[in-house]
């Protein structure tokens, strides 16, 4: 984890279970370490948990699949001792990709969680 600016960059994706918010085991470190980044800065009053989709399903399954992991982030955070009150979820579907190219590498690029610190 860097904190970079208003932003706290995760150098590995929150992984989850295929068309779900289920978080997979193997992202516990990562929000291990994103909560550990968060106790260590108390003046990120608020942060938001932005959950990001590639294009490939319809604008209303990928805007609710992104609200519902960025709620799982927040819910995994509050069970590692951060006050829910500094966090904030927020869904954007596939409407702020990284990357505009349609195939394998740009979907992975696109599929993602970030942390704003607001």
């Amino acid at each position: 984890v860097i904190n970079e600016g208003n932003d706290i960059i995760i150098l590995e994706k929150v992984q989850f279970e295929t068309n779900s918010a289920k978080i997979r085991p193997e992202s516990g470190p990562i929000l291990d370490a994103v909560a550990s980044t968060l106790k260590g800065h108390p003046e990120f009053q608020v942060v938001e948990i932005g959950g990001h989709a590639d294009e490939r399903s319809s604008d209303e399954y990928n805007l609710k699949l992104t609200r519902d992991r960025a709620q799982a982030v927040v819910e995994a955070l509050v069970q590692r001792g951060i006050n829910r009150k500094r966090l904030i979820s927020q869904g954007y579907g596939e409407f702020c990709p990284l990357e505009a190219g349609k195939n394998p590498a740009a979907w992975e690029k696109n599929r993602r969680v970030e942390f704003i610190v607001e």
